[in-house]
Order: C-alpha cells, then sequence, then structure tokens
C-alpha cells in the first residue's frame, strides 16, 4: 500500500485527526511495512472476543458491528455494541503492553476494507514520538470513554 494512501486514510480516522499531516507521515514513515490493507466479505469476522489483540484496525470502508458476548445467570446473549463505518477505529487493545485479549467481537455487515496496523510496532513508533504518542493515547482515552457510555447504555437498554 502507497504511504499517500495510508496517510490520506489515517486521516480520516477518528485516532489520528488530533495529528498534522506531518506528524501522520512521521507515523507511517515509523510503521513501514507493519500497515496492510484487508479486504473482508459481508458476514467475515475481522476479530472474535476474547483474541489476542494484535492489531488496530481503520475502516476505509464498509461496515462493521461490535459485538460482545454475556452470560448472565446461565444465559448467553451476544448484543450489539455499535456500527462503525469510514473513519472508525477497533482492535485498540493492540496499543497496549504484554498480551491484551479483544473485548468484543467484529463482524462485517457489508464488504468492507480495513487497515490492518500492528499494534507493537504502533506503540513503539508513538514512544519514539511522544508527541504524537501523547495526542494518540489522549484521543484513545475520549474514544473508550465514548465507547464505554454507549456500551453500557446498550446493555441497560437490553435488560
Amino acid at each position: 500500500m502507497a504511504v499517500g494512501d495510508i496517510c490520506k486514510d489515517l486521516r480520516t480516522c477518528e485516532l489520528f485527526d488530533s495529528l498534522d499531516e506531518g506528524e501522520v507521515q512521521v507515523i507511517t514513515g515509523l510503521l513501514g511495512d507493519s500497515c496492510r490493507k484487508e479486504s473482508y466479505q459481508a458476514g467475515n469476522h475481522v476479530f472474535d472476543q476474547g483474541e489476542i489483540s494484535s492489531n488496530l484496525y481503520v475502516i476505509v470502508s464498509g461496515q462493521v458491528v461490535l459485538q460482545r458476548t454475556v452470560n448472565l445467570g446461565g444465559k448467553t446473549a451476544t448484543r450489539p455494541l455499535g456500527l462503525l463505518s469510514k473513519g472508525r477505529a477497533m482492535g485498540w487493545s493492540a496499543l497496549l503492553y504484554g498480551p491484551r485479549y479483544t473485548t468484543a467481537s467484529a463482524v462485517c455487515r457489508q464488504p468492507s476494507e480495513l487497515i490492518a496496523i500492528e499494534g507493537a510496532r504502533l506503540r513503539a513508533a508513538l514512544e519514539k514520538e511522544p508527541v504524537i504518542g501523547f495526542k494518540v493515547m489522549d484521543r484513545l482515552a475520549c474514544l473508550l470513554g465514548d465507547r464505554l457510555r454507549a456500551a453500557y447504555n446498550t446493555m441497560e437498554g437490553h435488560l
């Protein structure tokens, strides 16, 4: 994938939208070949709840539903947490230290094109460029807060 395409797509991503064009170019330069474009068909799973999280994903096109399976008193149910589309990021656990596991499953609702970024390489790039790293991790904290509130609201609506 051309670096120009990666920069353009990352600039539209909610996780990187606080970065200017030069900062995005710095990060993409540090990432090198650890970014790749992946295509999925409707119904394909990008990742499943409980898997080791190794990639952060940016949606370039299509729609992906995040869903979580819960066990409440012997009953198991899978509930949608959100429908994500162009510019949204998922798989944030890959940015954390140590082995981390996905907290939900990601299933394509329609044919989708994603950028997969190796989480360890992205984290290393953000550590090498701490000003950029702080901006990205600050944005991640805000996004996680928003997603947690939305998940609580969704779960409460199903009780």
